[in-house]
């Protein structure tokens, strides 16, 4: 035992020694961040076109099916734009999410879907990777390494909590308007960001953000006002500040005008109309004022657990240590900490006003990701200002300091470990984590058994001879891969929306019960409530609507 005890002693003091180097620190973050994706890439083999997926891509599938060679992709595409231009005008002016809903990838094979999530983790990563990258290592002047430390940090908290996992990574039409979209505009901002930073914008940096304003412009609505509200600050501080040219000036005020007739596409479209009339709105300043209260009570409430808290006071003292290097000033930290929170509410405000409410777990999940974002940059910013604070008392102030610090940290890790012994639920907490879900998932045979029932449901789908489907309910519903299949009435939309996108005459769940109208009988069958597309005869408009939009 004492020769076991030795050899771990050893290898302990090793692998210490090899962390106090900031590229092994590097290193080791980044292995874990992407340990702890392999659960959700697996589980993805497993999942399966659902719900609004099939509505969506009823255009896109008959052009696929219907053309051959070369002549499959102008096809397509068309078959999309037609889409966003159909639900333009009959629900919602969101065409540039209408296009990429219709261009789910496993519209070509439902062998494909895994690819999605693939995909969705792929721009989620890009994105915080590259936002965090331009604010830390270029504009901070931190090193790169400590860049990849907090972006895997920041992320693993966002991944691993997410509030509804499968309206983030696995459910297509519920994924890309929202979490897809966001990711998009991190990049966004950090090209911006990057911008100013350098004060100057090529033509070629210039043409690709016109092209995502016009990308977010026509994305789901909390995206798209963020987008709006950043572009006309930036437009305003480029105006008053003197140290940009003539032309970042000219810069500035063309990208936020360039942003108002793309939005405003969106903004008039008659859809939004006859989707507003399912709904009393609030006034703009109620809407406001409901989304700063709101806002604050979802973030105390349920959109922080003691995990987070644990790893921002970590991130906290590890900012207060590597900030020494940079030369940035940190001033009126309470301000930044109204404009930064200010920027996580104007998400709040478009379903707010549209509906009075928040609804739909792909709208939680950005609101999410700003809560976490708000968080990690107030920590940062809270600990610069910090040691420039220190830094002004002098020499003999910041000695004492370096002297008292072993203390003062062992004192903090005492007190996060009493927090962490009094607050945590292992059970309860493990549960939330997206990756343990995915686990169980894989390792209890759920989603094995989940998708062998599928694929026999689909092979009926795509069976030409058979016009008439009438399936068994599923086993099991894993929690990230379930978002509703067939339901027992045969005039349900969603049923009407997969007959058309298969071409059968009629597909429904068998009910056991034999009256056919008893839905699906579970709370997650519930549609997107983009699906009274009037030019199409697969939906109903009275279609619940989750409007989070």
């Amino acid at each position: 035992m004492e020769t076991i005890y030795r050899i771990a002693d050893r290898l302990w003091k090793r692998f210490v020694k090899w962390l106090g180097e900031e590229k092994h620190q590097e290193r080791f973050i980044l292995t874990c961040f992407v340990l702890s994706l392999l659960p959700l890439l697996i589980l993805s083999f497993y999942n399966h076109p659902a719900m609004d997926d099939f509505n969506y891509g009823i255009l896109t599938r008959h052009a696929l099916t219907e053309n051959k060679g070369l002549a499959v992709i102008p096809a397509v595409l068309g078959a999309a734009v037609q889409r966003a231009k159909n639900l333009w005008y009959s629900w919602q002016g969101t065409y540039t999410f209408s296009i990429l809903a219709a261009l789910r990838p496993s519209v070509i094979t439902e062998r494909l879907t895994f690819i999605q999530t693939f995909i969705l983790l792929g721009v989620f990563i890009a994105g915080f990777w590259y936002f965090t990258e331009v604010i830390l290592h270029r504009i901070l002047g931190m090193s790169k390494a400590v860049a990849v430390i907090t972006a895997c940090v920041v992320m693993t908290l966002c991944v691993q909590y997410v509030p509804f996992g499968v309206e983030a990574f696995y459910w297509w039409n519920g994924s890309i308007g929202y979490t897809g979209l966001f990711s998009v505009l991190l990049a966004f901002m950090g090209l911006l960001a990057d911008a100013l930073h350098k004060k100057k914008i090529t033509v070629k940096r210039m043409v690709g953000l016109i092209l995502l304003e016009v990308l977010l412009a026509g994305g789901m609505y909390p995206n798209a006002l963020l987008t709006g509200v950043v572009l006309f600050f930036l437009m305003l501080d480029v105006l008053a500040d003197k140290k940009y040219g003539k032309v970042m000036k000219i810069q500035g005020t063309a990208l936020f005008l360039a942003f108002i007739p793309a939005f405003g596409l969106s903004f008039i479209a008659p859809g939004n109309a006859r989707r507003q009339a399912y709904f009393q709105h609030r006034t703009p300043f109620e809407a406001i004022y409901k989304s700063y209260t709101k806002s604050l009570d979802y973030m105390f409430n349920e959109a922080t657990n003691v995990v987070i808290v644990l790893v921002l006071i970590a991130l906290f003292l590890y900012m207060l240590w590597k900030l020494k290097d940079s030369q940035f000033s940190f001033r009126c930290p309470f301000l930044f900490t109204l404009v930064s929170y200010s920027m996580v509410v104007v998400m709040w405000v478009p379903g707010i006003y549209a509906v009075r409410y928040i609804s739909g777990g792909r709208y939680f999940n950005i609101l999410y990701y700003g809560v976490i974002l708000f968080y990690a940059s107030n920590a940062i910013y809270y600990a610069g200002w910090l040691r420039r604070q220190c830094e002004k008392c002098g020499d003999q102030v910041m000695e004492l300091l370096k002297k008292a610090a072993p203390a003062m940290l062992g004192a903090v890790a005492i007190g996060c470990v009493v927090l962490g012994m009094w607050k945590i639920d292992i059970v309860t907490n493990l549960e939330e984590i997206t990756s343990a879900t995915a686990l169980k998932s894989l390792v209890y045979g759920e989603a094995r058994v989940y998708d062998k029932e599928i694929r026999e449901r689909e092979a009926l789908y795509n069976d030409p001879d058979v016009k008439d489907v009438v399936v068994d309910e599923v086993t099991y519903r894993p929690v990230l891969l379930y978002y509703g299949t067939l339901t027992t009435d045969p005039n349900d939309g969603r049923n009407l929306a997969m007959c058309e996108y298969y071409d059968k005459d009629s597909m429904v769940k068998y009910d056991p019960e034999g009256d056919g109208n008893s839905g699906d009988g579970n709370t997650d069958t519930q549609t997107d409530g983009t699906d009274a597309d009037t030019t199409e005869n697969t939906e109903t408009e009275n279609s619940e609507a989750e409007t989070a939009e």
